[in-house]
């Protein structure tokens, strides 16, 4: 058997030198390594890092390994960091395995980066590393998230990897997609633990996978191709999903489901699993109706924003014209069509789908090598222009700079070199993809008539409607031609009109891949109602078909996001590019990204509305990731805090600045606190804040503005102005509710309280429940003395010894008038209802004021409070477990109920897909059994309440 050359001695060809400053920074960052490389390696390197601001920083950050790589083979290298992944399952926590994980990644993304620029491998055989690499960390990662549950073994849960990654042609910064299984069987325990492991492991496996650490992440990860992601939790069972796909599975599921493949797990399993699902892939008849919905799926394609013509500046390799998803549609359709007669056609890799298909006769051998040759450039393109700053990115540069450095690092002699060779491989890809698409475009043709006007149904029309899934097709066609008369502010002017004609058959279309087609309608109805007007966002959705899919998809689950896109229709801006669905930003970006909006307003006015225009943008990410389940609710909880903390702290710096304008420098200090859900950093969608405001000054102080004003005043004005900032309603919409109640003396009380005062207040007339809000309380901002000083002080008044029995008859008297005041509705009123979350803050604080004078003060979060008074022993570890399994299940249910509705979810207004989606949150497959566990829990908690705190009902004085 050969021996396989090491990679330094697998160099075939480098790049010409784009910037030989870069070069000559990477030869000093690795000087030393260098020492131990041979000269044409090191040259390779210096070539790599002159084109490749990425490449520079991986070479930097593991210099010493730089010499070891490239002295051995590199698919030696490869399997090192693949034993990596699979050894990182011994891992002794979750943060150690990720580390172990994210180191692996760079060593296999230094290694096939290397491989590939230097022709050592070719490009799909790096596709294939990629591809292998991540199957060893999808499979450490499962098998260390099941270490750290209860379950000994894989066997009941196996992960699916979807598209490329199932084909084993991964792209070099591609995200993955997989589907978690699980079978309850197999797991050798009943329905709901199975359930409950299987989707804390698939949660704890996406979150090993993406999360951003200081050594980077391993792949982005995305669950959203299991069945209907809206309404189903990130691990589904099998016999769930086997019904979902015999029910209600569409083409492009089908479509998904060419390049499925088991990765991890319980291998077994997914190989039955894709055997039952053969026959709903791979229909056993010429399927025509593919070929309609495939002509959908390729318009819309080309409005977005690949492009519907050819070009060089800016055209994306992948979605545009002539590009990698035209070659991959090419085979893919065929193999629906025509792969239920003739197994041969069932690859799961494109080219080897393109030589069976010209194998068996279907498309000529000159249509198979033209398609081939350009799968393999583009795919060689793609992986440069991702090589760049290891963004996922597929869009040609637009820059004569950028552009020169994507040309030499492609392998060209100049840009003019690789314009010609790109374009004349789009046209190509186009011409072979126009031969098999020859369609006239117009919908009826496709889909059947659509006529709306007249005063009766049409019923050809009503037909077309039916075959599009819709049950209540007469109430369809009656709203539409309801449209068309001019009855809605939106439809009011004959441009809106013209333009609506146009987007009903796209609209029909989408609304019929959704779960419930009639349901999603009156959904989107219900938002063209709350338009001012349309002919704007008509246009936008005309010119961006896709954007229907997710908007109906939000819609359908959040009536209360629908409600948000009718009057800000910003937000379906950020549906366009589908960055809606992305990761949100790092919670500690945020500060900053406030920050420069509000800086950069030209004047007071306009930084009010930047604010709001990007909390309403930022909250729109997590709160429709959060809706439709992409996003736990824990984590959007921190979000939602951060986006306020940021928001609070830019507007209070340009309230002051005002302050500054009109009156001048004060010689003293001032603090915002947030109480409650703001100061435990449990915020959710639609939380007010509660904000009380502290200042430090000596009485006798005067601003030393033009309108100079005494230390009181001062003061009192600036909150005023501040709780106006965060307030007020202005053209982009108010921001927050702001409730000061809870300051000292409340309502009665001054605004501004000087800290002398806060400290005589709490010492001397402060009730219990003032001392309770206190236990949540956490200064927002500005940094410095006074900060630390009110920390300080709040800590102190929280460790005062307090009469035990006292403290018990204030804190249940306290629930009382609460429950008398706001009384829960149903079992769904999670925060009000007896047993609920108010129930459970309230024992938190009721053990913060009884033990902090012995043990300190506790996390301000209720979840992190309970862990730790079950630490310290003051909650046994069977009431503390029943406290947190209740928090978990009563806080999801209110931040997805704050998400999807605005308010108290409502199981009698609620649709098929809202109902889903709570009986999910609930862990449980059906919202009778959701139910009935809300139920069980608040009982159990209303107990340990009157265990623990002392029954409300016979403490009211």
């Amino acid at each position: 058997m050969n021996k396989q050359p090491s990679l330094a001695d697998a160099i075939q060809h480098a790049p010409a030198v784009f910037d030989p400053d870069a070069a000559q920074r990477f030869r000093d960052e690795c000087k030393d390594a260098l020492v131990n490389i041979p000269p044409h390696a090191s040259d390779f390197l210096s070539a790599v890092a002159s084109a490749s601001p990425y490449l520079r920083r991986l070479f930097a950050r593991r210099k010493s390994a730089l010499a070891n790589i490239l002295a051995v083979p590199a698919e030696t290298s490869l399997e090192a960091a693949i034993s990596s992944c699979h050894q990182s399952e011994m891992a002794d926590d979750a943060n150690q395995q990720m580390k172990l994980l994210r180191e692996a990644k760079a060593d296999a993304a230094l290694v096939i980066a290397l491989a590939d620029i230097a022709g050592a491998w070719p490009v799909m055989r790096a596709t294939d590393g990629l591809s292998r690499f991540a199957d060893a960390a999808v499979n450490g990662a499962l098998l260390g998230a099941i270490k750290r549950s209860r379950l000994e073994t894989s066997d009941g849960i196996v992960v699916l990897a979807m598209g490329k990654h199932g084909a084993f042609e991964l792209n070099y910064s591609s995200d993955i997609d997989l589907v978690v299984l699980f079978d309850p069987e197999r797991m050798n325990i009943d329905r709901f633990d199975a359930q409950k492991y299987a989707v804390g492991i698939a949660r704890d496996l996406v979150n090993l996978m993406q999360m951003q650490t200081a050594d980077g992440y391993v792949f982005r990860t995305d669950l959203r191709l299991r069945p209907d992601p809206g309404a189903t939790a990130p691990a589904v069972s099998v016999r769930s999903a086997e019904t979902y796909y015999e029910s209600y599975g569409q083409n492009w599921e089908r479509m998904a489901f060419i390049k499925a493949r088991p990765c991890a797990g319980d291998i077994a399993l997914g190989e039955e699993f894709l055997k039952t699902l053969r026959p709903f892939i791979w229909r056993k008849y010429l399927d025509y109706a593919t070929i309609e919905d495939v002509h959908a799926v390729k318009r819309q394609m080309h409005s977005a924003k690949g492009g519907r013509d050819v070009a060089f500046e800016g055209h994306d390799v992948k979605l545009g014209r002539g590009g990698i998803r035209e070659i991959e549609f090419y085979a893919q359709t065929q193999q629906l069509i025509l792969g239920g007669k003739n197994p041969s056609l069932r690859h799961r890799a494109t080219l080897d789908a393109l030589s069976a298909l010209a194998e068996t006769g279907v498309i000529e051998t000159d249509a198979r090598d033209i398609m081939t040759e350009s799968y393999l450039y583009l795919r060689h393109v793609e992986h440069r222009l991702q090589m760049i700053n290891d963004e996922q990115t597929h869009r040609l540069p637009a820059s004569q700079s950028d552009i020169e450095r994507l040309s030499i690092f492609v392998g060209a002699n100049d840009p003019t070199e690789f314009r010609q060779k790109i374009l004349e491989t789009f046209h190509a890809v186009e011409k072979c993809y126009d031969a098999l698409f020859e369609d006239d475009e117009d919908p009826q043709k496709r889909l059947g008539p659509m006529v709306f006007t007249g005063v009766e149904a049409h019923p050809a029309t009503l037909e077309t409607l039916e075959k599009l899934g819709f049950q209540r097709a007469g109430d369809v066609s009656a709203a539409i031609r309801r449209w068309h008369t001019g009855s809605m502010r939106a439809t009011k002017t004959e441009r809106a009109r013209t333009l609506l004609t146009k987007l009903v058959p796209p609209l029909l279309e989408a609304l019929a891949k959704a779960s419930d087609p009639d349901e999603a309608f009156f959904a989107f109805e219900k938002f063209l109602e709350r338009l001012p007007a349309g002919v704007q966002i008509f246009s936008l959705f005309l010119n961006n078909l896709d954007v229907f899919d997710a908007l109906i998809r939000i819609m359908t689950i959040s009536p209360y996001l629908g409600r948000e896109f009718s009057k800000r229709t910003n937000l379906i801006e950020r549906l366009l590019d589908n960055r809606w669905s992305a990761p949100p930003p790092a919670t500690s970006d945020y500060v900053t990204a406030c920050e420069a909006m509000v800086d950069a307003a030209p004047d007071y006015e306009a930084a009010l509305n930047a604010a709001r225009r990007w909390v309403s943008e930022q909250q729109f990410q997590v709160t429709a990731q959060l809706a439709v389940g992409l996003i736990a609710p824990d984590i959007a909880s921190s979000h939602f805090t951060k986006i306020a903390d940021a928001a609070i702290n830019a507007l209070l710096a340009a309230a002051m600045e005002e302050m500054k304008h009109q009156h001048g420098e004060i010689d003293g200090e001032f603090v915002v606190i947030g109480l409650g859900r703001l100061g435990a950093g449990e915020m959710t969608a639609t939380s007010d804040i509660d904000l009380m405001f502290v200042y430090d000054a000596q009485s006798e102080e005067q601003s030393n503005g033009k309108r100079p004003l005494g230390v009181v005043e001062y003061f009192s004005r600036f909150v005023r102005r501040a709780v106006t900032a965060l307030s007020a309603a202005t053209e982009e919409g108010a921001l927050f509710e702001v409730d000061m109640q809870l300051r000292p003396s409340g309502k009665a009380g001054p605004a501004a309280v000087r800290f002398s005062a806060f400290h005589n207040y709490y010492r001397d007339e402060a009730w219990t429940w003032e001392a309770m809000s206190l236990v949540k309380a956490r200064v927002i901002g500005p940094a410095g003395a006074l900060a630390d000083k009110v920390e300080a002080e709040i800590q102190e008044i929280l460790a005062r010894q307090r009469d035990e029995e006292s403290l018990g008859i204030d804190v249940a008297n306290m629930r009382m008038r609460l429950d008398a005041a706001k009384p829960g509705n149903s079992a769904w009123d999670v925060k009000n209802v007896v047993g609920g979350l108010t129930d459970i803050a309230f024992i938190c604080q009721y053990l913060t004021l009884r033990h902090a004078h012995k043990v300190g003060r506790p996390p301000r979060a209720v979840r992190q409070s309970l862990q730790w008074f079950k630490e310290q022993q003051m909650l046994t570890a069977k009431d503390a477990t029943s406290l947190l399994d209740a928090h978990s299940i009563f806080e999801a249910v209110l931040q997805v109920s704050r998400a999807a509705t605005g308010g108290v979810y409502s199981p009698e207004r609620a649709g098929e897909a809202l109902r889903s989606r709570m009986a999910s949150v609930c862990g449980e497959e059906d919202h009778l059994a959701a139910e009935k566990a809300l139920k069980a829990h608040q009982d159990t908690v209303a107990q340990l309440f009157a265990s623990i705190v002392g029954d409300r009902n016979m403490r009211m004085n």
